[in-house]
């Protein structure tokens, strides 16, 4: 049997390329090739309808499908959770807003008892002092001795006292030296006597009360060697009011400045031929440097009056936000 011939040679060597299986590149999609063997019966897309990526396309209108159900589905769960979180913040806008209303109820009530509470407490001021001065007024004419021993006297009380006080003033007539009343202070008395009660004695004319106290400045009377103190008798009130300001007055007797006790309470203070007044409202710092003195830094301000109690302000402004 004759060979195939040179030419026939020549064509299948150029052919063979066509048919030599090729290595495929792996792809992103997980290495697999991008076309699928076929049947030999038809190619693919008539067969299963599958595309070149793999996925057939009735697998793609199912996965379209589902997404727009679940596209459906979210947005009516959002739109039902936004409507809830409206009404809840509805609710609680409500609440602030009736709360704010009764806080302002609360605040104005509270307002008019503070306003209340303060005048009430002004006019028990005033009350206050106008008493103190009335009682201070009434002892005008009373002379307190401190110093004569329990039962010192022999005589009436009464004129064992004239007796032992005319020296100061013998100039005046008997009927100057005329008692309304003499006794001991009211009080229990000291078991050991060592603290002697008080002698208060009560002058018809207060111009006598004026002229012994007077003269008693620099004439003392002494009782077996031991000197009496004789002094304008005052309220237990006042009492109190001068020794919580005694730091105001220790300070002007250093500083050489005569001073007085007013009625009602206050401090009288000369210097230059003029008067500085000190009242229980004033401010301390400004009536010394009226009189050009420098307070110690520890100095203790005296006690002033009960400051008023503070209103309540308002701290927020109530919007309304239109319902949507």
């Amino acid at each position: 049997m004759p060979g195939p011939s040179k030419s026939a040679k020549t064509r299948d060597a150029a052919v063979a390329p066509l048919f030599t299986p090729r290595r495929t590149t792996a792809s992103q999609d997980g290495g697999r090739p991008k076309s699928r063997p076929t049947s030999a019966g038809g190619s693919g897309d008539e067969d299963g309808g599958e595309s070149d990526a793999g996925v057939s396309r009735a697998d793609a209108v199912t996965i379209m499908s589902q997404m727009a159900e679940m596209r459906t589905f979210l947005a009516g769960e959002m739109d039902r959770n936004t409507k809830a979180l409206q009404a809840d913040i509805l609710a609680l806008g409500q609440r602030t807003s009736d709360l704010e209303g009764r806080t302002d109820e609360l605040s104005g009530a509270y307002n008019s008892l503070i306003d209340h509470s303060n005048a009430m407490s002004h006019k028990v001021d005033y009350l206050e002092t106008q008493l103190e001065d009335l009682t201070n007024r009434s002892r005008r004419n009373n002379l307190r001795i401190r110093g004569l021993p329990e039962r010192a006297e022999d005589d009436p009380l009464g004129d064992f006292i004239v007796a032992m006080l005319r020296p100061l003033a013998p100039e005046l007539p008997d009927h100057a030296w005329e008692l309304d009343r003499a006794h001991r202070a009211l009080r229990a008395r000291s078991a050991t006597d060592e603290r002697p009660r008080d002698i208060i004695v009560r002058f018809l004319h207060f111009s006598t009360k004026e002229l012994i106290l007077k003269k008693n400045r620099t004439k003392p009377i002494l009782y077996d060697g031991s000197p009496l103190q004789l002094f304008q008798d005052i309220s237990p009130d006042t009492l109190r009011r001068r020794r919580s300001w005694k730091p105001v007055a220790d300070l002007l007797r250093s500083h050489n400045v005569a001073f007085a006790w007013g009625h009602p309470f206050k401090i009288l203070a000369f210097r230059n031929k003029r008067t500085y007044v000190l009242l229980p409202h004033s401010d301390p710092m400004k009536f010394f440097r009226a009189l050009d003195i420098q307070p110690p830094e520890d100095f203790a301000s005296p006690e002033g009056p009960t400051p008023p109690l503070p209103r309540l302000s308002r701290e927020w402004s109530t919007v309304n936000h239109p319902h949507r």
